[in-house]
């Protein structure tokens, strides 16, 4: 049992007993006090529910006492009834009030009235303290919450760090053509290098880390100087510098290496270091020599060069490198693009000698196995191990756009300065293929981006423009004659069209802000639980006195069972809405339909009209951007609506289909797990 502390204070003992007698209850501790000065005394260690006290007392009386209890912040908010036995006029009552009583009581008193009175009190206390004890667990819950959710924060971010970290190894570990290593700014030591310094020079790790001055000691005479230049001004600099020196491995072969490095920090210290990254450029540079010392070659790339560089359409410049190219280099030259299902599809071909199927067969059999692996490859061949073909892929920001073959004929011979010299022409090749390809799409976005602005600006014109003569007529119809000669019905009938004029631009307004959001990754679910068959009908009783009414589309809806779901009650309508606008926009005056039905653990939503319907090639077409089905001089809207659907069950992990044919109408299927699967930070459903 809680027991309510109550504090009575009288000089009298008599009154004391008197008090407790009347008030005297299982759940009450009566605390008696004979002065003002016990009273205080109590209160120092004690706050209790009510405190009744009598006014007259000898020494401090009870409005002093009353006083100093309120002037405390502690014990200010405790309730005081006055107890007296003489008539205090009016003036004496208001400053009892003034210091701090909420009640007087008059002996002799009611029992019945006072233990009312305290009953009053001891409640709020037994209130508040409940009260509190929530708050208290309610903190704590909130407390251990945090704390739990803190202490996940930090395990994902240590996974995250020793994720970081093993990436970090990995890529040292798969970095097989570059050396990574570091030294300290003064000594020059080595303290770090990465295993592929074994492989590219051929010295020992060990032999890294305890040899003084092995970079410079093992450097090409004629660069060691340059080298110690690099150092001592990356010890001064804030960039990262580079350098291309040579550098002599133990067999005494001559590797050409670009060194970049930059000054860093080790750790969270103020110790500093130069980390280097040494790229082993061996091949380039031979290459470079080679087509230094042949003038053809080197004439033919510069010329090819500068057709691709002549025009955009790649078609025509890559048709006349082909003929550039045979019979000088080639006996057959050809580029083949992979469209985005896979497929490869033949740009252009030049031949100076027609191969026979075999040859033509196993070029073939190499395209496939080049397109595969990324890799460029000679065609060998079995008989004498010659290579009479180069096939590569060609690549532009890291994406296989075709394969490049040159030919030399099964008598031609083709060698790694050959391959060299190929790769060179791909790359030149792919940049122009891509460039053009993102020109391309540059243009067609920004005609898409034109078309958009005019359709945009025409549908919200439409609205505007009969809002606008509303207002106005409304405008010249009270300056002509008043307000006491308007009609109302008229005022009705134009304040209606201008609601549906403003209906009409807000749902514009929306769809563009939704379009916003999409393409920031914004497009946030607040999921709730709901009962889907009442949104429904909600949707429905809307639009009975509006769209249907005005397109005299008859509705049937097929609801079911009510469904209780935890989506984005919002956005559910939001596709609700849309498909049904949909519907009647292109079924005006043909019935509509909705079904609304489970199937295993999904919601399955349909939508049927009986409209213009949808052509086979248009179905996929009008869920995306700016698109639809049917021209916009004869329904309107900014074909942006099936596509915001089709985002929002993207983000709920649901699909939509469309089954149409022309004339025939139109059914758009909803499918949604009435379990929402996980989402990612991207809003898409994890897998």
């Amino acid at each position: 049992m809680e027991l309510i502390d109550i504090l009575l204070v009288d000089d009298l003992p008599e009154n004391l007993v008197a008090l407790a007698g009347v008030l005297k209850q299982p759940d009450y501790n009566l605390v008696n006090a004979t002065s003002g000065n016990e009273a205080l005394r109590y209160l120092l260690d004690h706050c209790p529910a009510l405190i009744l006290m009598d006014v007259q007392m000898p020494g401090m009386d009870g409005l002093e006492t009353a006083a100093l209890i309120k002037h405390n912040p502690r014990t200010r908010e405790i309730p005081i009834i006055f107890v007296t036995a003489i008539d205090l006029g009016e003036q004496n009552i208001r400053q009892g009030y003034d210091h701090g009583a909420v009640d007087y009581i008059h002996k002799p008193y009611d029992p019945h009235i006072l233990r009312s009175k305290v009953a009053v009190f001891a409640q709020l206390t037994r209130q508040t303290r409940r009260l509190l004890k929530a708050e208290m667990k309610l903190r704590a819950n909130e407390r251990r919450h945090r704390e739990r959710q803190i202490a996940y924060l930090e395990l994902k971010h240590l996974k995250r760090e020793q994720a970081e970290q093993q990436r970090y190894r990995d890529l040292l570990e798969g970095v097989t053509h570059a050396i990574v290593w570091s030294v300290s700014p003064e000594s020059l030591t080595i303290d770090f290098v990465s295993r592929s310094a074994e492989t590219i020079l051929g010295y020992p790790l060990d032999q890294w880390l305890s040899e003084p001055d092995f970079l410079t000691l093992h450097s090409h005479a004629d660069d060691r100087q340059r080298l110690l230049g690099l150092f001592a001004a990356a010890r001064d600099s804030k960039k990262e510098l580079n350098l291309e020196h040579r550098f002599l491995t133990p067999d005494g072969r001559t590797v050409w290496l670009n060194t970049g490095v930059r000054r860093a920090y080790r750790g969270a210290g103020p110790e500093q270091e130069l980390r280097g990254l040494s790229v082993d450029v061996t091949r380039l540079k031979e290459a470079e020599i080679i087509l230094k010392t042949n003038k053809n070659r080197s004439d033919f790339l510069a010329e090819a060069s500068l057709l691709l560089a002549e025009s955009l359409d790649y078609e025509t410049t890559l048709a006349r490198v082909a003929r550039l190219a045979v019979p000088g280099l080639a006996n057959s030259y050809a580029i083949d693009l992979v469209d985005e299902s896979g497929k490869i599809r033949p740009l252009v071909s030049a031949q100076n000698e027609t191969l026979n199927s075999d040859f033509s067969r196993a070029l073939a059999d190499t395209a496939r196995n080049v397109l595969k692996t990324g890799k460029a490859q000679f065609y060998t061949n079995a008989s004498d191990g010659a290579n009479p073909a180069i096939v590569l892929p060609l690549i532009a920001r890291e994406k296989i756009l075709g394969i490049f073959t040159l030919s030399a004929g099964i008598a031609g011979r083709y060698d790694d300065n050959d391959l060299l010299m190929a790769k060179d022409l791909a790359r030149r090749a792919a940049v122009a293929i891509d460039n053009a390809n993102l020109y391309r799409q540059a243009q067609t976005a920004i005609r898409t981006r034109d078309e958009f602005l005019s359709i945009a600006s025409h549908e919200l014109k439409t609205p505007l423009t009969p809002l606008k003569l509303q207002t106005q007529l409304l405008q010249r119809t009270l300056n002509a004659g008043g307000l006491e000669k308007l009609n109302p019905e008229r005022v009705v009938r134009m304040l209606d069209i201008s609601n549906k004029q403003i209906t009409r631009l807000t749902r514009l307004i929306d769809e563009l802000l939704d379009i916003s959001r999409i393409n920031m990754g914004k497009l946030n679910l607040q999921l709730e639980d709901f009962n889907l068959v009442e949104l429904l009908e909600d949707v429905v009783e809307r639009f009975c006195g509006g769209p249907l009414a005005e397109t005299k589309c008859q509705l049937t809806v097929q609801p079911g069972m009510p469904r209780l779901v935890h989506w984005d009650r919002f956005r559910i309508e939001q596709v609700v809405i849309n498909l049904l606008t949909n519907a009647i926009k292109y079924g005006a005056g043909k019935p509509v339909e909705i079904s609304l039905q489970q199937q295993d653990a999904a919601i399955v939503m349909t939508f049927r009209d009986e409209g213009i319907g949808i052509a086979i090639e248009d179905q996929k077409r009008i869920f995306e951007r700016f698109e639809r089905a049917a021209s916009g001089s004869h329904y309107a809207g900014l074909g942006l609506g099936l596509y915001i659907v089709t985002q929002i069950l993207r983000c709920h992990g649901g699909t939509i289909e469309v089954n149409s044919e022309p004339g025939k109408g139109a059914l758009f299927t909803v499918k949604i797990s009435i379990q929402l699967p996980i989402i990612t930070e991207t809003g898409n459903p994890a897998a």
